[in-house]
């Protein structure tokens, strides 16, 4: 009888032990902090001050800026003859900064206009550094029966149609508090900003990332966003075009099929398509781009930045 109840309470405490082995291994989970950015300096003016989130901008590249300051109402940035104006988020008000992709490389004046609570406007001024975005050369072969695609004029009409949607800057937000991120896992094989060659006649500008995708790979919406353009390119192809608020827009070309229609709301990771071959294209892959107030950027960097 003693042997037998020895067995029992040693069952019972091994049950225990291991049930709380097995909580302690398997704690709820819990929201990971957004880790705050880094200041690099602080510009200082009348009633307010701006932080500038970044050290230098490459070539194609986008900083941020934070503004802060008691009553203020409005504000702008001033940037080789571009105006920016301040948008209202969480924490205060930010800013796109963008070197378009021909800048060249040195220090730039960045003046700022901050409306004060009394009316009146105080001024603030530093210096941006750009450099270079190691672009390189590529020749690029465009097939026969797709060759009538290099002429330059095709390109500019594309760009200018490109030009007017990018122009309608929201300065509301669309993106959630879980940012961006890239539109497939895959292999890059053509970089952003390179100068190509295409039939060993026209050079052009490379203004996305290119990712090896066999037709019919799931292209997924880098954030949230509305989509502002469904349709066919002469360049790039079957298209996407999402806006993602505060002068950011991404697109996704070459696809070989569309699951989305324009006007729609999309989330971040949502299936928009399928990757393809249409358009001024060689083979299979997925050309994405995003355009920032107006200019071409690094979409790779650009989903790593920190953003509120």
């Amino acid at each position: 009888m003693q042997r037998t109840k020895f067995w029992v309470v040693l069952a019972v405490l091994l049950w225990v032990s291991a049930g709380i082995t097995l909580i302690a291994q398997a704690p709820s989970p819990t929201a990971t902090p957004k880790i705050p950015p880094i200041v690099y300096r602080t510009v200082e003016g009348q009633g307010f001050k701006i932080d500038v989130l970044f050290a230098q901008l490459k070539q194609g590249g986008v900083g941020l800026l934070r503004l802060t300051g008691e009553g203020i109402t409005e504000a702008r940035a001033y940037f080789r003859e571009r105006d920016m104006p301040f948008v209202a988020d969480e924490g205060g008000f930010y800013a796109l900064l963008v070197a378009d992709i021909d800048t060249q490389p040195r220090d730039y004046p960045l003046q700022f206009l901050v409306a004060l609570p009394d009316g009146s406007v105080a001024t603030a001024e530093t210096l941006v550094t750009i450099v270079s975005g190691g672009f390189f050369s590529q020749s690029f072969t465009v097939p026969p029966d797709r060759a009538y695609l290099i002429n330059p004029e095709v390109e500019r009409n594309e760009f200018a149609r490109i030009d007017a949607m990018v122009g309608n800057i929201s300065p509301r937000r669309l993106w959630n508090e879980d940012g961006f991120q890239k539109p497939m896992e895959s292999p890059y094989v053509s970089a952003f900003g390179q100068y190509r060659v295409l039939n060993s006649t026209v050079q052009t500008r490379h203004t996305g990332w290119d990712q090896n995708a066999p037709v019919g790979t799931p292209v997924a919406s880098v954030a949230s966003g509305e989509v502002v353009f469904v349709g066919q390119l002469d360049i790039r192809g079957n298209y996407v075009l999402i806006n993602h608020g505060w002068g950011v827009f991404s697109g996704y070309a070459h696809l070989s099929q569309v699951n989305v229609a324009q006007g729609q709301t999309v989330t971040k990771g949502e299936i928009l398509g399928m990757s393809g071959n249409t358009g001024r294209s060689s083979g299979p892959h997925l050309h994405w781009e995003i355009n920032v107030n107006g200019e071409w950027v690094d979409c790779v960097d650009f989903v790593g930045l920190w953003l509120p």
